[in-house]
């Protein structure tokens, strides 16, 4: 071979090989840090919201409702394996016992390993009654839902309690703010949190919800200056201990809109509290999505953007957020609303599904 020629090979190989040994010995200085992404999966006006962590560890808050031929957990593991590109679930959290938010675990757990499952607590099966002072609305032993749970989170299981945290890795951190009907009495340093002026005009409680709804998990997420917060399906007068008479939250970026957009959910003064940035709900064609609710997102002078998984076919036009912002105008729905964090927590992008309209905020 001609000694040019075998220069010139050895240089394309050189090119070649050292980007390998570049990335093996230092460890791809040059890729970008990978951020937070967090994806709302439409379950037709029930509730699966999926946390991808900066190390690739995830966690689903909620499973959709069971039956309908797998469809919520077709969904889920469709954004989980092929949007994601993951093979299993790391962590499932359970809000509360009602059918659209744990219906899908029983389908889910057959389709994806999952390690690790959280929730409240569930009903002692020896107790006379059934805990159903504790536990209103069970799952019973008895109940398919509540057997089909027990028998997918066999020995892998745990209940949280206000104040825990879930074990992830790296710099996601996290934080019970409710659960039982209980909420979090700490605060964000050793110094005794001062009164929220907000609680002096907040509206009067309603009647005490008797339902699970108001035992649901509430729980914040954070990642540098970023916060999401999801309190599942919270109802009026727990939230507002959240924030009266002093605020447990802080401000957040991210704010799942609590119970599906319903207004005996999303307190007044809990939401002019967290001032979020961002407001996803989590509505169906017909269920959720409150005209009330609606209206008092949008006269919280810090919002930015708020998105809807469906626009609600029972209200006008008016009572729903722009048509841009909603991710299903076919009432079949089906697409979701991805949010991607950078790793430093500093901002944070919205894009309906996978090539939609895509808009970047800052995070405070």
């Amino acid at each position: 071979m001609p000694s040019g020629v075998a220069r010139s090979m050895k240089v394309r190989i050189v090119r070649l090989i050292f980007p390998l040994f570049a990335v093996f010995f230092f460890g791809g200085a040059d890729q970008p840090e990978r951020g937070l992404d967090i994806y709302f999966i439409d379950v037709m006006g029930g509730a699966a919201t999926m946390i991808v962590t900066p190390e690739r560890e995830s966690l689903l808050i909620d499973s959709g409702w069971a039956g309908l031929e797998d469809r919520d957990p077709r969904r889920i593991e469709f954004v989980l394996k092929q949007v994601a590109g993951l093979d299993h679930l790391d962590h499932l959290v359970t809000t509360h016992w009602h059918a659209d938010h744990f219906g899908g675990v029983s389908g889910l757990s057959k389709r994806v390993r999952i390690e690790h499952y959280w929730d409240r607590g569930l009903p002692n099966p020896e107790a006379p009654d059934g805990d159903k002072a504790t536990y209103p609305d069970g799952p019973r032993p008895t109940d398919p839902l509540g057997i089909a749970y027990r028998q997918a989170s066999e020995g892998k299981r745990k209940a949280l309690k206000p104040g825990d945290k879930i074990p992830l890795k790296g710099a996601l951190e996290t934080l019970v703010l409710a659960s039982g009907g209980e909420v979090w009495t700490g605060g964000e340093s050793d110094s005794k949190p001062a009164d929220n002026r907000l609680c002096a005009s907040a509206p009067a409680d309603l009647p005490v919800d008797p339902s699970d709804n108001a035992r649901s998990l509430a729980i914040r997420f954070r990642l540098g200056r970023f916060d999401f917060l999801d309190c599942g399906d919270l109802t009026w007068n727990i939230e507002k201990k959240l924030v009266c008479p002093v605020d447990r939250i802080g401000p957040i970026d991210l704010f799942q809109v609590t119970h599906h957009g319903m207004s005996i959910s999303n307190h007044p003064t809990l939401v002019q509290t967290i001032q979020p940035t961002v407001a996803i709900m989590n509505n169906g064609p017909k269920k959720g999505g409150d005209a009330k609710t609606v209206q008092l997102l949008r006269s919280v002078p810090t919002l930015k953007g708020l998105y809807q998984l469906h626009k609600n076919a029972a209200t006008s036009a008016e009572d729903n957020t722009s048509p841009d912002l909603i991710a299903n105008t076919d009432p079949l729905g089906g697409q979701f609303i991805k949010v991607s964090v950078t790793a430093d927590g500093a901002s944070f992008r919205v894009r309906i599904g996978t090539n939609g309209p895509e808009r970047t905020f800052e995070a405070r």
